[in-house]
This record gives C-alpha cells, sequence and structure tokens, in this order.
C-alpha cells in the first residue's frame, strides 16, 4: 500500500476513543470508495494542512485535492492563525510538532472558537498519552504519519460524513422549528378565519337583500358594486387562511390550464395582463383548485405592485420544460427590495401598509406540495419575476 514520504517510523499502539473521536490502530484493507455523503456535497470540502514538514505537507495536499477537497498548506502555528482568521476551514490535518507553538494549542483554540471544524492530529512520535491529550483539546481524529494513503483517506472520509450528519441535524432541526410555527399559525388562522366569515357572510346578504328592497341612491351609482366588491376581497382573505390553516393535500387531475389562465385574467381587468401558455401546456396533471389559488395569488401580488407606475404591465407565462410545469408571473412595478427577497414567503411578511402577507407564503406552500419549487428575483430592467417549477406536471401518476 502507498505511504506517504515521511522520515519517522514508530510503533503503534492502541489508543482510547470515544464517540467524539475516532482512532486508527491497525489499519486493514480499506476501501477507497467514498460515501454518498461526500459525493452529495454541492461544495467542495475546505481542508487547510498545517505541518513543518514540506515535502509531506505537499503530498497530503495533493492526495485530498484528488478526492474534490480544496486544500491550503502552512508550516506554522501562526500562519494557520491568519488563515483561521479570515476563513475556518472544514477540515483540519494539524502536526503535533510545529516550529512556533505546540499543534496540540491550535486544536484546541479550534475546538473553542469554531466547534463545527474538525481537527485531525498528524504525529510521527505517537504515544498514548500524547493522543490523550489530543483528543482531550478537541482533536477529531489522530494519525501516524507513516499510515498508508488509504488511511488518510479513510480519515478524511469520516471526518466529511460527521459533517454532513451535523449539517442535516440543523437542517431538521430548522424544519420542526418551522412546521411547529406553521402549526401555531395554522390553529390562530383557523380561529380568525371562522370568526370572521359568519358575520361577513350574514352582513353580506342583508346588504344585498336592502339594495335590492330599496335600489341605489340616484347619486350613489355603483355603491352596490363597489360595497360587494369589498366584500369579495374579505371573503378572499377568510379563503386563504382556512387555506393556510389546513394540511396541504395535493389531489393530482388532468386539469385545463389554459382556461385557468384565462379566468385569472378576467378577476383583473384593471391592468393589463399578457398571457401566453404554449401549445404543449394546455393541460397539466396537478391539483385544479390549488393551482386557481396558486395563480390567483401569484397574479394579485403582480397588478398591485404594477399598479404603481404609470403603464402597469403584467405577464403570465405557462410552458412545458419536459415533465415539468414553468409557470411564470412578472410585472414592472418597483420590485422586491433585496433585503426582502429571502423573506417573501414567510407567513404574514409583507412589505405594503395594506396586507396580509399571506397570498405568497400560500403560493409556495402549494408549489411545495406538488414537490416544486417558487423563487422570486427582480428583473433586470425593472418590476419582479415569480417563477413556479412543479415536477412531472405532464404524466398521470
Amino acid at each position: 500500500m502507498k505511504r506517504l514520504a515521511s522520515p519517522i517510523s514508530e510503533a503503534r499502539g492502541a489508543w482510547p476513543c470515544d464517540s467524539n473521536c475516532w482512532a486508527v490502530a491497525r489499519i486493514g484493507d480499506l476501501s477507497l470508495t467514498l460515501p454518498t455523503t461526500l459525493s452529495a456535497t454541492q461544495t467542495p470540502v475546505d481542508v487547510l494542512v498545517i505541518d513543518d514538514n514540506v515535502d509531506y505537507a505537499e503530498n497530503l495536499a495533493e492526495i485530498l485535492s484528488g478526492v474534490d477537497a480544496t486544500v491550503r498548506v502552512v508550516h506554522s502555528v501562526a500562519e494557520a492563525r491568519t488563515l483561521l482568521a479570515d476563513r475556518t476551514p472544514d477540515i483540519l490535518f494539524v502536526d503535533l510538532r510545529l516550529p512556533d507553538e505546540p499543534g496540540e494549542k491550535l486544536v484546541l483554540e479550534v475546538a473553542e472558537h469554531s466547534p463545527e471544524s474538525l481537527s485531525i492530529v498528524l504525529t510521527g512520535n505517537a504515544t498514548i498519552q500524547s493522543a490523550i491529550s489530543s483528543v482531550n483539546a478537541g482533536a477529531f481524529g489522530f494519525l501516524l504519519k507513516d499510515m498508508p494513503v488509504e488511511a488518510i483517506l479513510s480519515a478524511y472520509t469520516r471526518a466529511v460524513e460527521r459533517i454532513a450528519l451535523v449539517q442535516q441535524k440543523r437542517e431538521l432541526e430548522l424544519q420542526l422549528s418551522h412546521s411547529e410555527q406553521l402549526a401555531v399559525i395554522g390553529q390562530m388562522a383557523a380561529t380568525l378565519a371562522h370568526e370572521i366569515k359568519n358575520p361577513l357572510t350574514g352582513i353580506s346578504h342583508a346588504l344585498q337583500v336592502l339594495l335590492d328592497a330599496v335600489g341605489e341612491p340616484p347619486d350613489m351609482q355603483g355603491l352596490k358594486e363597489s360595497i360587494l366588491k369589498r366584500f369579495g376581497q374579505l371573503n378572499h382573505l377568510v379563503e386563504d387562511l382556512l387555506e393556510f390553516s389546513k394540511p396541504m393535500t395535493v389531489k393530482r387531475a388532468l386539469i385545463d390550464l389554459k382556461g385557468l389562465v384565462a379566468e385569472t385574467v378576467e378577476v383583473h381587468p384593471e391592468v393589463p395582463i399578457q398571457i401566453s401558455v404554449a401549445d404543449d401546456a394546455c393541460h397539466a396533471w396537478v391539483d385544479g383548485n390549488h393551482i386557481r389559488m396558486l395563480l390567483r395569488n401569484l397574479t394579485e401580488n403582480a397588478v398591485i405592485a404594477a399598479a404603481s407606475v404609470d403603464a402597469p404591465v403584467v405577464t403570465l407565462e405557462v410552458r412545458r420544460d419536459g415533465d415539468d410545469l414553468v409557470m411564470e408571473v412578472a410585472d414592472n412595478g418597483e420590485g422586491i427590495p433585496p433585503e426582502s427577497l429571502s423573506e417573501v414567503f414567510r407567513p404574514f411578511f409583507t412589505t405594503r401598509t395594506r396586507g396580509t402577507g399571506l397570498g405568497l407564503s400560500l403560493a409556495a406552500r402549494i408549489v411545495e406540495a406538488h414537490g416544486g419549487r417558487l423563487a422570486a428575483a427582480n428583473r433586470i430592467d425593472r418590476g419582479a419575476r415569480f417563477s413556479t417549477w412543479i415536477p412531472s406536471a405532464f404524466k398521470e401518476s
């Protein structure tokens, strides 16, 4: 088996290890196949090698670069501190004996200030006591310098697996926190919607009967239409609250998308909406009620945004990308403040003086329930664009 060039070769001993570290005492037949967690890493693993043996450090860097790691090399604790001040690596390979200060001291500093970084200690003169001290200082692993390449790659792989597990744990915690928040918000929304809906329905019916009986005063033409339109807006709010409070269940069926787009445009005659539905995207396997609400909310958001300019224009495009359904709604309004781009889909977030902040959040939930994604961006010229991708929309599931 190939070994790194090292002037020192010492006898191996058995080292203690708990759940926070690993140790390589005897090397057998090790597989070089990297785990799925490593191959799935979106960006190269950032590695810092600290060793005053220039040849050894360069050889180690070459090996790690071969598994798509980004490797930096320094030869002293002082140089390492300079780099660490600028960027904290994912994994550090630290020689215990460095010319200016003990490597163990650097391991301790990294463990205190960057606990998510993993340190693997390198030594050409291993003792049980040095292994214990390194682990106590916060080292993740311990390697003899004359160990074969397979052992180094095994060490690296274990560290990458630990990093992936920590990332997954963090993501799951965030998802759990988000789910708990949505559950509380959903309960509040359901209560509020029911409290509003019953009296709203009663008032609307009573007013309609009253106006039908006495008629509109001559000097107040359009009063009935105006009042009923406002009631319609309140009713949309209640519908959004009720929909937001319910679990999102998708019932796919073959839906006439061209018809849904036409319905959406008819609701907003006050702003010109340019529509484009590709011939091969007129029908799709989606939840019709959900997509109707999605288009309504995205278009309403665009219409309100475009209303702030002299010549408002909204575009609604539906097209096919393989088996995926792509829908884009754009406007020529003022656009989204850059600091708000990451917040626009959060429940009850709004940049307007009036508005509930539920429309875009509900749109995002609908797309997510379909297994797709919804993205918001500012257009280069003017305004904003909301792009939706829904997978497997053109084949019966």
